[in-house]
């Protein structure tokens, strides 16, 4: 299976975090206008595949806040000098 999607966070986009203890994998949510994606572990996928996953998921996260930060630093900065 492939897809493709392209999530543009705007003020009424979410993120959140389903969680249900031990007894269920936690569901990590991103909702929008109109959209939405989930990601969660199942079983026909090895948990430490999932693990994996989800530590390079916060690796690529801390990266793309830090570009961000520097991105709106930059716009912030000719945006007072124009």
């Amino acid at each position: 299976m492939s897809a493709s999607m392209s999530f543009h966070a705007d003020a009424e986009s979410r993120v959140t975090c389903h969680t249900y203890g031990t007894d269920t994998p936690p569901i990590l949510a991103l909702d929008g206008p109109g959209h939405s994606l989930m990601i969660s572990a199942f079983d026909k996928v090895p948990l430490s595949d999932h693990l994996t996953f989800a530590r390079s998921l916060v690796d690529a996260i801390t990266e793309y806040m830090a570009a961000l930060e520097i991105y709106a630093a930059a716009h912030t900065a000719s945006a007072k000098a124009g």
